[in-house]
């Protein structure tokens, strides 16, 4: 009130047009913060344990933004770097260290346009994201700007690297189709950094400089949404999540784990889904067959497990024990090893090899890998 009289009388204009209101931080006994209670956290102990961005991804995405009074938690601060910026520099690490080990170097004059759906729907769910984001930041909600981020980054980790994953290293399926996902994942951290800088400035600072090789994220323009992404492709990827869901929700109820291949699903939707998303969802649940019929949303799988899928089931388990055995020993992503097996179903012998990179299968009487 007194800057909007000073600044009318001196000026003839308003102080200012917009102004955030902020609740009360309270110490851990939800008092009043005082230096003779010591209700709170030493705040230099928190900045140097976990960090800037830390503190200011946990206030601007707290309650405290509009207005309501906040506890002040040590465990929520520390939340904001075991969550999103721990899953963020998980794909930022991912794309670097496969990149790496493929010698993907962009090639600038390629101007293919990636038919994976993957890519395309990626694209689209940062499209809306940089529409939404900035739409809350111009109303000063950062509230909805970092929970949108925060579903952004959870579903780039948990549907799209995740789903991608078999697209690079010595397994993936093609090159061109490995480049397109070095491209596309590449974009869409140097964005995201753009969209996170006002927010979380030091770990976009890092990622952005490293992706892009340019001087800093913060002379960069604001990212700008475009008209020209099918957004149509979000809510047909938002339903072959869903079908997913209910088959994975099915699977718990059997006690059948996902390793364990089955041989069919049908599912009931009012639309038929393309066949690539099709594929999705037989890859995502580990199913050989897929059949569709127009109805309301439904799931049906075939639990009868025949004797070739049992050992498929069995040499995706062997698969996943290597794999684990390698990150313990800290092989590199292309490191061929000797494997050590009791037994193994040997119509997948080659199926083990090829995907967790053994070179040498040999019997022996307990399960041991060796490094060439």
């Amino acid at each position: 009130y007194v800057l909007h009289v000073i600044g009318a009388a001196l000026y003839k204009s308003a102080a200012f047009k917009n102004v955030g209101v902020e609740g009360v931080i309270l110490g851990s006994d939800s008092r009043k913060m005082s230096k003779n209670l010591g209700n709170y956290p030493d705040p230099k102990g928190l900045l140097q344990k976990y960090g800037g961005d830390a503190l200011r991804l946990y206030l601007m995405g707290s309650s405290v933004m509009n207005g309501e009074d906040l506890i002040i938690s040590e465990e929520h601060y520390r939340n904001q770097v075991k969550g999103m910026m721990l899953v963020l520099w998980n794909i930022y690490n991912f794309l670097v260290s496969n990149a790496i080990t493929d010698k993907f170097v962009i090639d600038k004059s390629r101007s293919a346009v990636s038919e994976n759906v993957l890519d395309k729907w990626v694209l689209a769910r940062l499209n809306g994201t940089v529409r939404v984001v900035t739409s809350s930041l111009e109303g000063y909600d950062t509230v909805r700007a970092i929970n949108y981020i925060n579903q952004f980054i959870s579903d780039l980790s948990l549907w799209y690297v995740r789903r991608s994953r078999d697209r690079v290293g010595l397994n993936a399926t093609s090159p061109e189709d490995r480049e397109n996902f070095y491209e596309t994942l590449l974009e869409v951290l140097i964005e995201l950094s753009k969209l996170i800088a006002p927010i979380a400035p030091f770990i976009s600072e890092e990622i952005y400089k490293n992706l892009s090789g340019k001087e800093s994220v913060h002379l960069e323009d604001w990212p700008k949404s475009s008209k020209d992404i099918d957004e149509k492709i979000n809510s047909e990827m938002d339903l072959t999540r869903k079908i997913v869901e209910m088959g994975h929700s099915e699977r718990k109820k059997e006690g059948i784990k996902v390793r364990q291949p089955l041989g069919k699903i049908k599912y009931n939707l009012p639309i038929k889904l393309s066949e690539d998303l099709e594929k999705l969802i037989l890859a995502e649940l580990n199913i050989k067959e897929i059949d569709y019929k127009k109805g309301n949303m439904k799931v049906l799988l075939d639990f009868d497990i025949t004797p070739d899928l049992k050992k498929e089931g069995e040499s995706r388990d062997i698969v996943r024990s290597i794999q684990e055995a390698r990150k313990s020993l800290g092989t590199a992503l292309d490191e061929k090893i000797d494997v050590v097996l009791p037994s193994w179903p040997k119509e997948f012998e080659d199926y083990i090899k090829k995907r967790a990179l053994v070179d040498v299968l040999s019997k022996g009487d307990k399960f041991e890998i060796k490094r060439k």
